[in-house]
């Protein structure tokens, strides 16, 4: 039988339809032949197109190549890919050069998306065939752990949702059965982040699980609940694996049912809101005055802040002078939280367990509030008002002097409990503005050069790791350092580091318990990660998967926090979170040792009590790092914007 011919007698309506069973007989073994014949019957099709012409029939032959594409072995896919890519561009020149040609523009168009709809389809199917994508998509699950990574592969390449093994199996029911497999053994971290895997496949426009396919699933998932239902196990830990398995259930059922903040805020233990406790506790709390109250000295330099447009939470300013010797004199000024609140009090403790703000794409409301899409550390009349550095009002503040010398060099440097009043707010833009055009304000413009020069000498003296600054200039990862290399964003930069890198030698250097921030690379997994890349870049070409390939190779693992550790990004031996109390747990850890081992002299008894202090906080505040990114994750599929 000579196929070609069957198809185009059919294609000219002279001719029956072809039996599958004969294509299959025909294809067999002779899968590439076969493919090309469809798409060059395709392509002229396409290029004799009329208004009058309906391509049913062209959809019809197209299905055919499904039968070479899941049966067929050893067949070129790199080929075929590339074939249909072309096909889909001949549709789109088509509809551009030619519409002038037509008088039913509308009409063609519909007839050619069904080609290219088809073709899609096919286009998944030999994705989805190539095991190397299956295995890739897998290392990327249970390997990196990194959603992040996910996400990015899935708005590159959407079909990598739909991949499948060789025995037909998709990912996501992978995925399923690792968070089953999580909740049987009670891994508290794997709970999470496969439960959030799940809710970044569902929320993929590209997934797609056929009614066969999701129907074995929830089986699977049945299955293991009628085992939890004659478990012998403690009631209430049955009672909790049943509740994460119903939970799973109607996310596979309904996709599309939206929660509300607190119900997703809930699965994480994250608290939204704060008892109006704490808002009674702000009324009788601690008030700053000028001049020195409890050993807090008035700062009496000129002091800016610098922040984004959006900026609430006010936690840093800066000031400089030029000494006689020549050095600068840096002031870095923190909001400090334990000016209003004892460390023990339960404002403080609430705060350390919510561990940061967070910051989320789409604002909620309740009850008449709006956060503007943060849930705080602090109720926000304290963190963007009461505590927050704003102009012209006295606030609480940790102040850091460091004498810098035109080597880098910090030749002195001081620690005080002070009241702070921010002179002058302002956001970077304006501060970039000044640095190119200079200010009219003589005290204002002298500080704002002095900042720059002393960043300037700084950022000569103290070099981290480029490819660690080049990730977090381009990402947004509130627990670090956000880098920037010039302007504005420099200086600050700059002189934050500068603080948490000082403050973490006073506390090595004297042997003293502290939070430090630690950071370092996995040699390791970067090797095998890429070897994978490298591979599928190979198969596929180099455009197909270069972006992937850049984020995935500039992507180094997040810090954590520890009693001990080198922060191998920043290039420094001892570092630890201290200028952002508003906003991360971990500043008030270090500023709670300051108060214990740098305002006075510790007793052993005080040092033996901080260090136990930290170790159970350092556990609590790492711990709850991913459930909050996961979270967040969650909460952004669930409120996208349509």
């Amino acid at each position: 039988m000579n196929i070609e011919k069957a198809l185009k007698s059919y294609l000219k309506g002279t001719g029956p339809k072809v039996k599958e069973k004969d294509f299959f007989v025909y294809s067999n073994g002779n899968g590439d032949a076969c493919i090309n014949v469809l798409f060059k019957l395709t392509d002229e099709e396409i290029n004799s197109l009329t208004d009058s012409k309906k391509l049913d029939r062209v959809v019809d032959i197209l299905k055919y190549g499904e039968i070479v594409l899941r049966n067929e072995e050893g067949l070129n896919r790199k080929s075929i890919a590339r074939k249909i890519f072309r096909l889909q561009q001949k549709i789109d020149r088509v509809i551009f050069e030619r519409k002038r040609r037509f008088k039913n523009v509308s009409k063609v168009k519909t007839e050619l998306n069904k080609v290219d709809k088809e073709l899609e389809r096919l286009l998944q199917i030999n994705e989805a065939k190539d095991t190397r994508q299956y295995d890739f998509i897998e290392f990327l699950i249970d390997e990196t752990k990194n959603i992040n990574y996910l996400e990015y592969t899935f708005k590159k390449m959407p079909s990598m949702a739909n991949v499948r093994s060789k025995n037909e199996v998709p990912i996501f029911q992978h995925v399923v059965d690792k968070y089953l497999r999580s909740i049987e053994e009670k891994s508290e971290e794997d709970i999470p982040y496969y439960d959030n895997m799940i809710s970044l496949f569902l929320s993929q426009k590209s997934f797609h699980l056929s009614d066969k396919e999701k129907k074995k699933c929830l089986e699977k998932i049945y299955r293991y609940l009628n085992d939890l239902s004659r478990s012998k196990e403690i009631e209430k830990q049955r009672q909790y694996k049943i509740k994460r398995v119903n939970n799973l259930v109607e996310k596979i059922k309904n996709t599309s049912k939206k929660q509300d903040v607190e119900e997703i805020a809930s699965k994480y233990n994250i608290h939204v809101y704060f008892s109006p406790l704490y808002y009674e506790a702000l009324k009788v709390m601690n008030k700053p005055q000028a001049g020195k109250i409890n050993d807090r000295v008035l700062v009496e330099d000129y002091v800016v802040s610098m922040d984004g447009e959006e900026t609430v939470e006010i936690d840093d300013a800066l000031s400089c002078k030029k000494l006689g010797n020549g050095n600068y004199l840096l002031g870095v000024h923190i909001a400090s939280v334990l000016g209003y609140f004892p460390y023990n009090s339960e404002i403080i403790q609430e705060a350390v367990y919510r561990n940061q703000s967070i910051y989320l794409p789409f604002a909620y409301k309740k009850d008449g509030e709006d956060y503007k899409s943060m849930i705080p550390l602090f109720p926000i009349e304290f963190a963007g008002d009461i505590a927050s550095l704003k102009e012209n009002e006295n606030r609480f503040t940790r102040s850091y002097y460091f004498e810098i010398n035109n080597k880098g060099e910090v030749v002195n440097e001081k620690f005080l409990k002070t009241i702070t009043k921010n002179n002058k707010r302002l956001t970077y833009n304006e501060v970039n503005r000044m640095l190119d055009r200079g200010c009219d304000d003589s005290e204002l413009g002298t500080t704002i050069k002095n900042l720059h020069d002393v960043a300037s000498i700084l950022s000569r003296k103290y070099k981290g790791n480029e490819l660690y600054e080049m990730v977090k200039e381009n990402t947004r990862d509130n627990a670090e350092l956000r880098v920037k290399n010039v302007g504005s964003e420099s200086i600050v930069y700059q002189a934050m580091l500068l603080t948490g890198t000082r403050v973490a030698n006073f506390f090595a250097e004297n042997n003293y318990p502290c939070l430090y921030r630690v950071h370092e690379v996995n040699e390791s997994n970067d090797k095998k990660l890429q070897a994978l890349i490298d591979n599928l870049t190979e198969t596929y070409g180099g455009d197909q998967f270069k972006n992937l390939y850049q984020l995935i190779e500039g992507i180094y693992p997040k810090g954590w926090y520890a009693m001990e550790g080198k922060h191998s990004g920043l290039g420094v031996d001892h570092y630890c979170h201290c200028t952002s109390a508003l906003r991360r747990a971990a500043d008030i850890l270090v500023e709670h040792a300051l108060e214990v081992c740098y305002d006075k002299k510790p007793t052993k008894k005080e040092l033996e009590e901080l260090k136990k202090e930290i170790i159970n906080k350092q556990k609590m505040i790492n711990e709850r790092q991913a459930p909050i990114d996961y979270f967040v994750k969650e909460y952004s599929k669930k409120y996208r914007r349509r």
